[in-house]
């Protein structure tokens, strides 16, 4: 962030990766932002930042094709609940970290009524095992973030969009389900 909208403009403050701000006034080359964090102003050319308005945006455009890594919450290695964590974190909504406790947060929704950053959980891809128990409590596994139009932006071998119906998360690739769909949830700030 510069003092003025110059490259030679003295830096009054870093805007770091998952900071959040607020675009106060946009010109050509540079924006005036104010950071959600600490509340300084400051220039940013607008080639430096990538504005985004919903968390399957961010998770899309920043974190699609980043490795899986179990416990990792960063473009060099992301799982399930990090991607989701993350993203929410940038729009300014808090999500504890792991997908069976972010399943309790927000509001059911049904299949019918999903929006774009609606967040799914799963369990285990269906076997004829969990299709005969069915009546027993499914285990939250996964999670990830509704894309629209029947898509889902996840981590699973690496951030991923695949297809999502009544039954869990379809890849196309391998022609097989991957995860059993247990609720949608819808969280708000």
């Amino acid at each position: 962030m510069r003092a003025e909208a110059s490259d030679r403009s003295e830096m009054v403050n870093q805007l770091l990766i998952g900071d959040t701000m607020e675009i106060v006034e946009r010109q050509e080359k540079w924006s005036l932002v104010q950071c959600t964090y600490d509340g300084y102003r400051g220039w940013v050319d607008n080639k430096q930042f990538i504005p985004f308005n919903s968390a399957a945006d961010l998770a899309e455009r920043l974190f699609l094709d980043a490795p899986y890594l179990w416990g990792g919450r960063s473009i060099g290695g992301i799982d399930c609940s990090g991607l989701t964590q993350v993203c929410f974190k940038a729009l300014g909504i808090w999500l504890p970290r792991d997908a069976s406790q972010q399943a309790t947060c927000g509001n059911e929704v049904c299949l019918c009524d999903v929006q774009r950053d609606d967040l799914a959980f799963f369990g285990p891809a269906p076997t004829q095992t969990n299709l005969q128990s069915s009546n027993q409590a499914i285990k939250i596994t996964h999670v990830g973030i509704c894309a629209g139009d029947g898509h889902i932006v996840h981590a699973s071998g690496c951030v991923r969009i695949d297809m999502l119906d009544s039954k869990g998360i379809y890849n196309e690739k391998a022609h097989t389900y991957s995860h059993a769909l247990y609720s949608i949830r819808r969280v708000t700030a």
